[in-house]
């Protein structure tokens, strides 16, 4: 017997696969049936190379019309309570060699079994076939499944589980760590929590876990199982009746769990915390910050807990979509000082869209609209320069549909092409069918500081193939929307939060629902020199007010 701690490829046995491409060849030559053929009275090598394949594969009826002596209730139980027993995620099969006496043979193979435990069994065993009828049949008995195993006797594993390995900020604190939850305690979104198996949780993962094992649930603690608990030491006995060892099969040695890395940085963490702990709303706030030249995700705040809604909510942005519907128009060549109109209200289609408390400013320049947030001015020129093609397009590059890779469970924003004029007029100003989160939010005001949209990044090792990619936006845009932005805080609508000096953002306020006075959400978008952020205050009124006073706590706390 030969155990292995290598992992094979997974691949089907080269040997079974050819002798069945042969066979089928022949048969199409030959105009006859495969399954005649297959088992013909001359050599037990297809009967077997054929039932092996079945077995991998699952085919269980398949290895019933191929066997004698078997279980009234078919092979399906025992090879399935085989499985059960060893924890097998799957099996890959080679037929080695096959010699004939009369009329029976012996087919010797080998069985590579992936393990739950994450180890890998390999071991040989072999078949024994008869001759009936004119035909090769596998003679089934419980030794076909390994050759150690008898009748009423069945596999049971023995584990002791290695100490699980940590979850790491940036600089290796623990963040799962009693001091870090003290003073942050919604890390435990990203990290999830360590906790004794359920028999359901158990059973899900498969032996050797039993119920009371510790096991990850939620987060990255559950997304990286494997690579946190290791692999226990781990043997495979064969009992019979009565709880009595027969012998043991397989033994495999202790492996430790590998540490996940993030890239969560501490003081960032903790300064959100501190602004959202100790924010005068008590309206649920989300903030994710992120650094605009790596996308690496910094922190990530939330009041109260439950559902990670700073990575995985769905919310319109409200007048922060005007950074994507300005960069459109800066595309078209319009620039912070091209003359724009802001009335009260306009009518598009027969839908009347108006500015906050209906003000207005007549004839003006972009970078005020942009400032003061004109809703007007966006939907008028939404419909005279753009069209839903260009808006998604400009939306695409700051990254709205595509999928991130954090490592955890997560989204960006979303955007549906507008067909009619009045959804194109709606969308222009956030209040269409787009939807967003903190987490993209916070992507798209670090694309304006970085030139760059980056996808954004948390778990830095082992790093998550990353399918979004970096999308690079034009001088035109950069040079349109900074100076913009950079007006909202010091002339705008965030003008009187009192932000320290170099910071540049966007207020937002996304009305939700339905009624002549909607509820509404407060945001605040920004970017200080290498730190990107967006404060969400769910049901908080305006930006201004509610996000605005939380995100310059946070830069004030760094």
């Amino acid at each position: 017997m030969h155990q292995g701690g290598v992992r094979q490829p997974r691949r089907r046995s080269v040997t079974v696969a050819v002798i069945v491409a042969v066979l089928v060849v022949a048969l199409g030559a030959a105009g006859g049936s495969y399954l005649l053929l297959r088992h013909s009275a001359g050599s037990p090598r297809p009967a077997a190379a054929s039932y092996l394949l079945a077995w991998q594969q699952g085919a269980y009826p398949a290895m019933d019309k191929d066997s004698v002596n078997v279980p009234r209730s078919g092979l399906a139980g025992p090879l399935k309570l085989a499985s059960s027993e060893l924890g097998i995620r799957s099996i890959r099969l080679s037929l080695r060699s096959v010699t004939e006496s009369g009329g029976s043979a012996q087919a010797r193979f080998t069985a590579t079994a992936d393990l739950a435990s994450g180890h890998t069994w390999t071991y040989r065993g072999q078949l024994r076939l008869v001759q009936r009828d004119g035909r090769w049949w596998v003679s089934w008995s419980p030794a076909a499944i390994y050759p150690g195993l008898g009748p009423g006797e069945r596999f049971v594993l023995g584990a002791v589980w290695p100490a699980r390995a940590s979850v790491f900020a940036a600089d290796g604190t623990v963040l799962s760590s009693p001091a870090v939850i003290a003073e942050s305690g919604s890390i435990s979104l990203l990290t999830g929590d360590v906790v004794k198996a359920t028999a359901a949780q158990a059973k899900a993962l498969g032996a050797p876990y039993k119920t009371g094992d510790e096991i990850g649930q939620g987060g990255i603690e559950q997304a990286y199982q494997a690579q946190l608990a290791g692999r226990p030491s781990l043997t495979i006995r064969i009992e019979g009746p009565g709880d009595h060892t027969d012998s043991t099969a397989a033994r495999f040695p202790v492996v430790a769990g590998t540490p996940v890395r993030t890239s969560i940085d501490m003081q960032d963490q903790l300064a959100a915390s501190q602004a959202v702990s100790s924010a005068a709303t008590a309206k649920p706030v989300d903030v994710v910050a992120i650094q605009p030249s790596t996308g690496r995700v910094l922190a990530v705040v939330e009041r109260p807990g439950g559902f990670d809604r700073a990575l995985e909510g769905v919310f319109p942005p409200g007048s922060t979509f005007k950074v994507v519907t300005g960069s459109a128009l800066a595309a078209k060549g319009m620039r912070p000082s091209s003359t724009v109109q802001c009335p009260s209200q306009v009518t598009i289609d027969g839908r009347t869209f108006h500015n906050d408390n209906n003000e207005q400013y007549g004839t003006t320049n972009l970078q005020t609209a942009f400032a003061v947030s004109c809703n007007s001015t966006f939907a008028l020129l939404a419909t005279q320069r753009l069209d839903g093609s260009s808006l998604a397009s400009m939306a695409a590059n700051f990254g709205y549909n595509a999928q991130p890779a954090l490592g955890i469970s997560a989204a960006l924003g979303r955007f549906t092409t507008p067909q009619a004029l009045v959804d194109l007029a709606a969308d222009a100003f956030g209040q269409g069918t787009d939807l967003v989160n903190p987490l993209s939010q916070a992507t798209e005001a670090a694309a304006i500081e970085d030139g760059t949209w980056r996808p954004p990044l948390l778990v830095t090792s082992p790093a998550p193939r990353q399918a979004a990619q970096p999308r690079p936006l034009t001088a035109a845009i950069l040079d349109t929307l900074r100076p913009m932005m950079r007006a909202v805080v010091t002339s705008g609508t965030a003008a009187g939060v009192g932000f320290p000096p170099g910071v540049y953002g966007k207020t937002g306020t996304a009305e939700y629902g339905s009624g002549p006075n909607p509820p509404s959400h407060g945001w605040f978008i920004g970017y200080q020199g290498d730190l990107a952020f967006a404060v969400l205050v769910e049901g908080g009124g305006t930006g201004a007010d509610s996000a605005g006073p939380i995100a310059n706590a946070f830069l004030r706390k760094l």
